[in-house]
């Protein structure tokens, strides 16, 4: 496949007619990814709405919540492999498309089993877009620039969970039309129209450098392996962790090994494997993706974890909960715009800085929340703490990998990364999750505060793990 006007490195020329398409491509690319990344959680907080509704029974609404993420999970790496093979631009369109149409195949469904389809469709069509966004960051941006773009992605990506969550309890409250919660999914209808109309004049042609042959293998491989590890995460706690949950994570574990020794054999044999493994990790990255994936465990917890604190310890409504995650959100959002105006000799060591920060923010809730006159007080300006460090933390970490992966394989960078970031909140979900539930009480304070606690306390631990990941990667070279 032709790359006509993209020069050796793989990033078109920094022209002055280029600059404009930049500026609106940019925005184009963030507003699908936040669609796509607000719906792993904007239904969670339509779940008692959906079950009155439609009479939805508990297994069957886990499924609904549960389906989009499983979908978009354990396709994303397949979605980056194909844009690299059939070009950026289609793959994103041909992404958003089906999301859009799938949103609207949700928002008017009149039974449980369309939803779930419908949510399974748009986990496919969110896996098909969102890796197309960095790949096209890395190969069109330069520079300032480029670590600008990075700051925006880093943003909506890590945003997005507390973003939904947000969204959806101002939609529930409003209740428009007296739609209750069908606008969680039609409100992605009209924008997705949107961005299709312009994304073909916006967004550049590129791809790889050839297209190769799928490795069908690979993709059969790795898609069982996540769903033997997703699918006992999200139903783990639900149905009291019996045997077969333990057996599917092994069986998944002893998958994901039999993938990478088949991908580096494939390589080894100079066929085209679905993940350049060797390509993106020789560089360095493993202690980068380490540091985000050991981030979005902790943050995935949290936002299960705080989410029952704030409801059924103190008693918050579902919009007052929502506004309550907007200060950990403003907190990620402000940090990730404004990383990119520090020195560049400070950047390598601002992520194990960042990551004191966020220790410490978390330590500090943990420990004023067994106190019920303290907690409102601090709550908002330590949870703004803790979203400014977790975001210093991921965008200035996913800018490190980048500078240590050529343009050739951001399509896998960008797999890897996407998959990380949704692998570890449901990871931190069942892990973290189950440390509160074990030790909360419905409408307790005492016990809801006691589990918080040892929540926060367990985020503080994982991220002095992070620091060391974060001084290693440091400490690796950019390639020339």
């Amino acid at each position: 496949m032709s790359n006509a006007g993209i020069n050796g490195a793989g990033v078109l020329p920094a022209t002055p007619e280029r600059a404009a398409p930049h500026r609106r491509m940019l925005p184009l690319l963030l507003i699908g990814q936040g669609m796509a990344a607000m719906d792993t959680s904007i239904v969670n907080v339509a779940a008692p709405a959906l079950r009155a509704d439609l009479g939805i029974s508990g297994a069957l609404l886990q499924l609904v919540v549960a389906g989009y993420i499983l979908a978009y999970a354990v396709f994303l790496i397949t979605g980056a492999r194909l844009g690299d093979d059939y070009g950026y631009r289609r793959l994103f369109v041909t992404g958003l498309a089906i999301f859009t149409v799938s949103s609207l195949a949700c928002g008017v469904a009149p039974g449980t089993w369309l939803l779930i389809v419908g949510r399974i469709a748009q986990g496919v069509g969110a896996a098909m877009l969102v890796p197309q966004v960095m790949s096209l960051i890395q190969r069109s941006f330069e520079g300032p620039a480029r670590a600008r773009a990075i700051g925006y992605y880093s943003m909506i990506l890590g945003l997005g969970s507390t973003a939904g969550q947000a969204l959806g309890g101002v939609i529930i409250t409003a209740d428009f039309a007296g739609l209750s919660w069908r606008p969680a999914f039609l409100i992605n209808v009209p924008i997705g129209i949107v961005l299709l109309a312009r994304a073909r004049s916006v967004l550049p042609a590129l791809a790889g450098p050839e297209r190769r042959k799928l490795d069908l293998v690979g993709v059969a491989l790795l898609t069982g392996a996540m769903l033997l590890i997703v699918v006992p995460l999200t139903f783990g706690h639900d149905v009291g962790w019996p045997a077969w949950v333990w057996a599917s994570l092994a069986a998944g574990v002893i998958g994901i090994a039999t993938f990478l020794r088949f991908e580096r054999a494939l390589a080894q044999r100079g066929g085209s494997p679905l993940l350049s493994l060797d390509a993106v990790l020789a560089t360095g990255i493993r202690p980068g993706l380490a540091v985000v994936s050991i981030g979005f465990i902790g943050y995935g917890g949290w936002l299960f974890a705080c989410a029952l604190y704030l409801q059924t310890g103190l008693g918050f409504s579902p919009m007052i909960s929502g506004f309550v995650f907007a200060a950990y959100a403003f907190g990620f959002g402000i940090s990730n715009v404004s990383w990119s105006k520090l020195p560049a000799r400070l950047l390598r060591f601002t992520p194990a800085v960042a990551l004191i920060a966020m220790a410490a923010s978390n330590v500090a809730f943990g420990m004023t929340a067994r106190h019920a006159g303290w907690v409102a007080a601090v709550m908002v300006p330590l949870l703004f703490c803790a979203g400014a460090s977790h975001g210093l933390t991921f965008g200035t970490t996913v800018n490190q990998m980048t500078q240590r992966t050529a343009p050739q394989h951001a399509p896998a960078l960008s797999g890897l990364v996407t998959t990380s970031v949704q692998l570890s909140i449901v990871i931190g979900v069942a892990a973290l999750g189950a440390i509160y539930l074990a030790v909360a009480a419905p409408g307790a304070h005492v016990a809801s505060a006691r589990a918080i606690a040892d929540v926060t306390f367990a985020i503080g631990a994982l991220a002095l793990v992070a620091i060391a990941c974060s001084l290693r990667l440091a400490t690796v070279r950019a390639p020339a």
